[in-house]
């Protein structure tokens, strides 16, 4: 286990956070200010502070990726929309497109993020690449899995009457869910182990349901711009609760030494670089 700088008296009780640049598994006091820490394997510096419920300052690029892929995902679904491209087509692949559209940007975002932060042009390219493609399937996934949800509540409620929110809530949760969950995986799959590919999978669910219980209520609340408003901060919740809940998994398990954050999903795809950094099939 790497010592950072910031660790000054080795009596105090030490905590195991990651490089926000390498991932590198380091260990500093657990104090209540803020740390300046410096990465002994890459030398990148960083201010650290802890929050409540286990967060930290580490989960600001996580939201700022969320944010961001919603925003982009957000402006290209309103063109669909505004375009009236949508206007002949049936429900389902309404659903679809839009879903696949907003998946494709949040994924492409999330992928590329890695590259962008470490400067390196092959993992960015790599990312967005992968983001994007596993993100549209998955957008698309989660949308037809949606309707059919939504279609199926539709058909026990009234014909004269619009369903409840309490199931239009559940139908929206349902597939955001999903996308949180596929995307989830789709990002283990960049991340090329089978813990990435686990906690993915778990963390992606649980914000996408997060944000799916959102995303209604705030609509409701701000009905500015015939919705628009409404719609940019529910997408953008859903975004920054995805990043975030699956940095959160993904930074437990790796501080935890889970062994299946070190077991490549298949060689065929470029080696995690997390499994290059000296030290990392130790156990702490």
């Amino acid at each position: 286990m790497n010592q950072p700088q910031s660790a000054e008296n080795n009596n105090e009780v030490k905590i195991i956070i990651l490089c926000e640049n390498c991932s590198q598994k380091l260990r500093i006091p657990k104090r209540k200010k803020k740390l300046r820490v410096t990465c002994p394997t890459c030398r990148h510096e960083f201010n650290y502070k802890r929050y409540v419920f286990g967060f930290s300052s580490n989960n600001k690029k996580p939201l700022l990726v969320g944010w961001v892929g919603s925003l982009i995902g957000f402006i290209v679904v309103e063109i669909i929309q505004l375009s009236r491209i949508l206007a002949t087509t049936n429900p389902f692949l309404n659903a679809m497109i839009t879903f696949g559209a907003f998946g494709m940007c949040l994924g492409a975002v999330m992928g590329a993020a890695e590259g962008f932060f470490r400067k390196d042009r092959t993992r960015l390219y790599y990312g967005l690449k992968v983001g994007s493609a596993l993100g549209l399937i998955s957008g698309v996934i989660s949308g037809f899995i949606a309707q059919y949800v939504f279609v199926s509540i539709l058909s026990f409620s009234r014909v004269d009457s619009a369903p409840p929110l309490a199931l239009l809530i559940f139908a929206r949760t349902a597939g955001w869910c999903i996308l949180g969950l596929l995307l989830g995986g789709s990002y283990g799959i960049k991340e090329n182990t089978l813990g990435d590919l686990k906690f993915g999978f778990i963390g992606g669910g649980i914000g996408g349901a997060i944000g799916g219980l959102l995303f209604d209520p705030l609509g409701s609340l701000f009905q500015f711009g015939g919705g628009t408003v409404g719609r940019l901060l529910g997408l953008s919740l859903v975004g920054m609760n995805i990043g975030v809940a699956i940095n959160r998994f993904r930074e437990v398990a790796i501080a935890q030494n889970r062994p299946e954050m070190y077991r490549q999903i298949t060689r065929k795809l470029p080696t995690n670089s997390r499994l290059l950094l000296p030290g990392s099939n130790n156990k702490t």
